[in-house]
């Protein structure tokens, strides 16, 4: 028993290092041509509209931070925001920060987004608002 200790301990420390040497390396270079890929390949978000439904009480705390996030890494994008939540004064934030960040349009629609019929309407809503915007900017544009 003692015997296959000593062997393992040589031969299991050489094995490993020698994995590592070979696979290690090309592993980083796959990691980095995903990288590079990912980085070419951004997406392309402006005009688009973007719905992000979120939560501003409760457990939604961790959702608001993420909605924020979101939001704004799509404002960086150009995409046009339309946030949901129950309350609008914590959204109303978001929307002015993502507004400054560079998207065209960021609005705010109050939506209990466990009734159907409000998700409906949240949809109805910012396609509207959002149209009315497009539309106002290309008259003034004409």
């Amino acid at each position: 028993m003692d015997f296959i200790h000593k062997i393992m301990s040589i031969v299991l420390p050489s094995v490993t290092f020698l994995v590592l040497l070979f696979f290690l390396p090309m592993f980083l270079i796959l990691k980095f041509l995903n990288f590079l890929k990912r980085t070419i390949n951004i997406e392309n978000l402006s005009g688009k509209v973007v719905l992000i439904t979120g939560a501003s009480s409760g457990i939604g705390e961790v959702l608001l931070w993420a909605m924020k996030h979101l939001a704004h890494e799509y404002a960086n994008r150009g995409a046009r925001l339309a946030l949901a939540a129950r309350r609008e004064h914590r959204p109303r934030a978001v929307a002015e920060k993502a507004s400054q960040l560079g998207s065209p349009d960021a609005i705010v629609v109050r939506v209990d987004v466990s009734k159907a019929e409000d998700c409906k309407q949240f949809v109805n809503k910012a396609v509207v608002k959002i149209s009315r915007g497009i539309r106002g900017k290309i008259e003034k544009s004409v």
